[in-house]
């Protein structure tokens, strides 16, 4: 547990479910009882649908919070959440990725197999983390990219996310630290270079295919398993406000936010899914039994279709996000105005956050839960 994440708990235990830290400018707001959590992002969750201002080095990450979990409420937040959700997130799409699972399952299990024979201990995070960013990559560019270039993506990436901490400091005081600390911000702006170059290169090839396949059909290109990729939906985008195109940094800023939220969140879960089966084997059991009786003899995977007849699956991995949500504090959000919350008013532009794993806390666990045990 982090000593961030332990202060607030020790706080929220004495001083209840809603608690004020007056940090810079303005109030940080924690709120930790699910039923006013959900009267705030359900019942009233246009009102909390808003982003505090980022902070300076935020928004030179997002480029000025061109990205989903940076962009104020309105237009351009819309578009592009509408994007992500309907264009690439939605049943038919996520359907279309199929043969891109199969492959990141063959690479995944060549990478386990081939630790395995070697003698020395197994890794599972390691190779859960690569086989899930080989497939977000997959879908960003619509390729299938071979290792080195992965790497590489997920080296600019890696660097960026760990020095986020480091960086923070640069927040207080901008024109001071840039001449105080001024060796930092430069290794800022390295890391934003070497993310770009890396990511530019791609984002320009789908934009050629993509004048290429508007140009007319091609023989060669009909026999590809080409699927539609995130970057070719941003290529297509018009911000509302500013009634243009996005451009090059934009692209790399939401395709950087594409694959960093996807990579770390699902593997902390798979994570968690497969220790609490080996913590709790009578719960393993129940789920081979069902597997067992949906897969046919001979056969040595489980068909995507089949997936509707193992609930009991459905069931843990919801059991277990529920007990180990992989982000314990969901993204700030702002009000635009005074809101009143069960007896609690929430100041407008505070900056609320959601205490997601405190919510959970008390809860039956995976070994006594209804959720699993019917």
């Amino acid at each position: 547990m982090f000593k961030g994440e332990a202060m607030l708990r020790s706080l929220h235990a004495k001083f209840g479910p809603i608690i004020t830290l007056n940090i810079g400018a303005r109030p940080f707001i924690s709120m930790a009882d699910r039923n006013l959590c959900h009267q705030a992002l359900i019942r009233n969750g246009a009102l909390y649908a808003d982003r505090p201002e980022a902070l300076p080095i935020d928004k030179i990450i997002s480029r000025n919070q061109l990205a989903i979990l940076y962009s104020r409420c309105g237009p351009t937040w819309r578009l592009l959440r509408r994007n992500l959700t309907a264009e690439i997130l939605n049943p038919s799409s996520v359907k279309s990725y199929s043969h891109a699972r199969n492959w990141v399952v063959q690479i995944l299990h060549n990478r386990l197999e081939s630790q395995a024979k070697s003698g020395r201990p197994v890794f599972v995070m390691e190779h859960f983390r690569y086989a899930m960013f080989c497939l977000l990559v997959l879908m960003c560019f619509g390729d299938k990219l071979d290792e080195n270039q992965i790497k590489k993506i997920e080296e600019v990436e890696h660097q960026l996310l760990v020095n986020l901490q480091k960086f923070s400091i640069l927040n207080f005081c901008p024109r001071v630290t840039k001449i105080v600390l001024r060796k930092r911000w430069e290794e800022l702006f390295r890391l934003l270079k070497c993310q770009e170059d890396v990511l530019i290169p791609f984002i320009r090839e789908r934009k050629k295919a993509k004048e290429k396949r508007s140009r007319g059909p091609n023989m060669e290109d009909s026999k590809d398993e080409s699927v539609v990729s995130y970057v070719d939906t941003l290529l297509d985008l018009h911000l509302p406000d500013e009634n243009r195109k996005l451009n090059e940094l934009e692209i790399v800023s939401l395709s950087s936010e594409f694959l960093s939220a996807g990579t770390d969140t699902t593997t902390t879960a798979l994570q968690w899914i497969m220790a609490n089966l080996v913590k709790y084997p009578h719960i393993q059991e129940k789920l081979f039994m069902e597997i067992k009786e949906v897969v046919r003899d001979g056969e040595e995977k489980i068909k995507e279709d089949d997936l509707k007849q193992i609930p009991y699956l459905k069931a843990i991995i919801i059991e277990a996000l529920r007990r180990h949500p992989p982000f314990h504090f969901m993204f700030p959000h702002a009000v635009t105005e005074d809101v009143v919350v069960g007896e609690y008013v929430i100041p407008k532009e505070a900056a609320i956050v959601i205490n997601a794993a405190e919510m959970g806390v008390g809860s039956k666990g995976l070994g006594g839960s209804h959720v699993i045990q019917s």
